[in-house]
């Protein structure tokens, strides 16, 4: 069979290698993702050439069924790579709507095959005996004995080169959907034949392994959840959380007898996984203690104090380390609680990762990770050793896609990892007051932050889940890209005068203030000494100032504060008596700010005119404020005694129900949504995706 041609492009100071799958910058390799890797390719193969969209998936993701938004990313990791600017391309050329064309000249060259051993040459008959000892005079044995020396050389380093080789990452080599009813759900565990989990709407389930119809396990635990490594390990038990909108992240957690459905009460937890002999339980509590219990519920042990938000605990199978995820970050302790610190601590800090086991043979350590905003995929630590192997330090990623992974569960074999493929698609809605119905706003696209023009012409959006700012007409017609990912745009706002976009992002503690320039353009930061938090961003209705939050990450002290940026002077002030509160707002007629207790059980308000502050009371969690147009009621979305959309005057007053929500499934990057259009009617994305369950097959290693 004739090898496939393999070439080596140069270009600038870059090298591409075809054959070794390698990228070379200025002298240095570059780690690329093998799907960008093999955009770049099909770009280099066909340089000058108008290449459509539709023609580079089918080429590079011929596999599998993706949308363009995985095609974006690629393009925009090979542009941050190479150094590229999409306003000014100096190698990548976009044309909207239709395909790319790589623009600058390459020199390709065919790289030469692995040359071929030539055969052995026929040696000659031996001669006898006498004649051989004869032959061994000193200096022919010296002779003899250079060359073979040299071979048991080559065989040592031969040797050596085996046992330090690196051994072939896992990968996955299919895909089976085992559920088919497109329902949020999480996955428990498998016990081999069955596999455990919770429906959004239908408690607790199971089903074969090999897909079938799932049958519910009676209990009467209220809206009874799942997360994954709560299956113990002799596969008769399950740790159940029992969940209620707005109550506090630790919550109860029960052991359930399978089958039977017999409830026995453990403790209040927000995470919670067994011991690899199922005789204790490790669980996190909600001031970021990790402690120990007996499974029968005795014998309580404070194992450490991390702080923060600790979720995701997994215990290695020979019981030696316990994993855990702290402000969704990997980290890792002794399982005496010892020496507990960051697992990946300069790993994609951008990342937010969570909810990761072990394969029963503690060779892999499989969790989901990604850009806040973007897809979840799956990700696996090598942790294989040998006598002259040690574990790798970079993970491998397993998935790639528009699908979202979560709760990776590895089977009894280690052969397949069930986890759940989440479809991230949404409707954006509007809601009729005269009606009283939700309608779809803009033909229904899948989409968040919206924000009008202070003229109403034009209208901005993040199309969802790409997380690519939009601007358009009233009406959604003549869309103009202003961004491109990885930043996810958060809450953009027109500027008074039109010209400018401001915005926050990525949705996370470490988010920044941009600028971008309405007409498009490169964005920049607002401020590019601040090195904190600069979180919701907005405004003044005159245009001369902004106002943000530094909200710190969780359970960093002191808190954080609302301060206010001129942006004549560059001066940034803080704004008294703001301490603990985030989220600011300032009111359409210039006089107030309104924020958000980092609790979200508080509203204040301050009137900048009279520098008095006050209070609003709301009766539980309130997300997404807004002002109405007059400046008189703080619209928010609310999940406590009652799911809605409702509004408060900003003097003082009892809440008023402006939406009942409570058959709406919400959706958005940070998990629901809510805004205002011009006419103060609320705005909000409806899931309309799927989340399924399937079985990947991991290939033989």
């Amino acid at each position: 069979m004739t090898e496939r041609k393999c070439f080596v492009f140069k270009f600038a100071d870059v090298e591409v290698r075809e054959r070794e799958f390698l990228l070379i910058k200025a002298g240095e390799r570059v780690p690329l993702e093998p799907k960008a890797f093999r955009v770049l390719l099909y770009l280099l193969r066909n340089p000058g050439r108008l290449i459509p969209k539709d023609e580079v998936v089918a080429s590079v993701w011929s596999d599998s069924a993706v949308s363009d938004n995985s095609l974006t990313r690629s393009i925009a990791q090979l542009r941050r790579v190479l150094g590229d600017d999409s306003r000014e391309p100096i190698y990548i050329l976009t044309v909207p709507t239709v395909g790319y064309r790589w623009v600058s000249k390459v020199e390709v060259s065919e790289e030469a095959p692995a040359e071929a051993q030539p055969p052995p040459e026929s040696q000659p008959p031996l001669a006898p005996i006498d004649e051989q000892q004869k032959a061994l005079s000193p200096k022919k044995l010296t002779a003899w004995l250079l060359p073979a020396g040299s071979v048991l050389l080559l065989c040592l380093a031969g040797a050596a080169w085996y046992l330090h080789r690196p051994l072939p990452p896992p990968r996955i080599a299919g895909y089976t959907q085992i559920t088919f009813d497109g329902l949020a759900k999480r996955t428990g565990g498998t016990d081999g034949s069955r596999l455990y989990f919770s429906a959004f709407e239908s408690g607790l389930r199971q089903i074969s392994a090999s897909g079938g119809v799932s049958e519910p396990i009676s209990t009467e635990l209220p809206n009874p959840t799942l997360r994954s490594g709560r299956l113990s390990p002799d596969g008769t038990s399950l740790l159940v959380r029992s969940f209620e909108r707005g109550e506090r992240p630790a919550q109860p957690v029960s052991i359930v007898r399978v089958p039977g459905g017999s409830v026995h009460y453990l403790t209040d937890a927000v995470s919670a996984t067994w011991s690899a002999d199922g005789k204790s339980i490790v669980y996190s509590t909600e001031d970021g203690e990790i402690d120990l219990i007996r499974s029968d519920g005795t014998r309580v042990q404070k194992l450490a104090r991390v702080g923060g938000s600790v979720d995701g605990l997994s215990w290695s199978p020979n019981g030696s380390t316990i994993r855990f995820f702290k402000d969704l970050r990997p980290w890792e302790m002794s399982s005496n609680g010892s020496s507990p610190h960051e697992l990946l601590h300069s790993w994609r800090p951008s990342y937010t990762s969570c909810c990761g086991l072990w394969t029963p043979d503690g060779e892999f350590f499989i969790y989901q990770a990604g850009n806040q905003g973007g897809p979840s995929q799956l990700w696996a630590l090598d942790e294989r050793r040998g006598l002259l192997h040690q574990p790798s330090a970079e993970p491998v990623q397993l998935t790639s896609g528009p699908i979202d992974w979560r709760s990776p569960v590895p089977s009894k074999d280690g052969k397949r990892i069930f986890a759940g493929g989440l479809t991230r698609r949404g409707e954006l809605v509007r809601f009729n007051v005269k009606s009283g119905t939700l309608q779809p706003f803009l033909g229904g696209i899948s989409a968040e932050f919206v924000d009008f023009s202070k003229d109403g012409k034009s209208v901005l959006y993040v199309s969802y889940p790409d997380g690519i700012l939009w601007k358009a007409n009233r009406d959604g017609g003549k869309p103009v890209q202003l961004t491109e990912p990885p930043i996810y745009p958060v809450l953009p706002h027109w500027s008074p005068d039109g010209s400018q976009i401001l915005y926050g992002g990525p949705p996370h503690a470490r988010s920044k203030a941009y600028i971008v320039s309405s007409d498009g353009g490169r964005p920049r930061l607002v401020l590019p000494e601040d090195n904190g938090p600069q979180d919701d961003p907005n405004w003044s209705p005159d245009g001369r100032k902004i106002v943000f939050s530094n909200k710190p990450e969780a359970g960093v002290n002191p808190p954080g504060a609302i301060r206010i940026l001129d942006l004549a002077s560059r001066q940034v002030r803080a704004l008294p008596g703001s301490e603990g509160f985030w989220s600011p707002r300032w009111s359409p007629n210039g006089r107030f700010i309104e924020a958000a207790s980092d609790d979200a059980v508080n509203i204040k308000v301050f009137d900048l005119a009279t520098q008095r502050a006050w209070v609003l009371s709301i009766g539980g969690d309130a997300y997404f404020h807004a002002w109405s147009r007059d400046s008189r009621f703080i619209y928010f979305e609310s999940e406590q005694s009652q799911t809605g959309v409702f509004r408060i005057p900003v003097n003082g007053g009892k809440p008023e129900l402006v939406l009942d929500l409570k058959d709406f499934q919400p959706w958005g990057s940070v998990g629901y949504y809510m805004s205002l259009d011009p006419t103060d009617a609320p705005l909000l994305l409806r899931y309309t995706g799927t989340f399924d369950i399937y079985a990947l097959t991991l290939e033989d290693r």
